[in-house]
């Protein structure tokens, strides 16, 4: 599990910095209100962090939800495997 985690965290790292890199390399740091003015980089940083927090606490996921009945299992099945299929 540690070895998908590292992997996902270096793709959407690689991700960031060849969306981001190019500007920041340019730029420099004025480069930085000017994406943060700019909807579309808005929207990726915010879907960039969100994969990222998904690939880090996903193994914790089931652990947290995973109290008891074997629905709230199957659901948190589905949910880390994302297969969103009707049980």
């Amino acid at each position: 599990m540690l070895a998908l985690q590292l992997t996902a965290v270096f793709f959407v790292l690689l991700s960031a910095t060849l969306m981001f890199g190019p500007q920041l390399l340019i730029y420099g740091p004025r480069a930085l209100p000017q994406l943060a003015q700019n909807e579309q980089a808005r929207f990726v940083g915010g879907c960039l962090t969100t994969a990222l927090v998904m690939a880090v606490l996903a193994p914790y996921f089931g652990d947290a939800l995973t109290s008891g009945g074997s629905a709230i299992t199957l659901v948190m099945a589905d949910v880390v495997t994302m297969s969103f299929l009707p049980v």
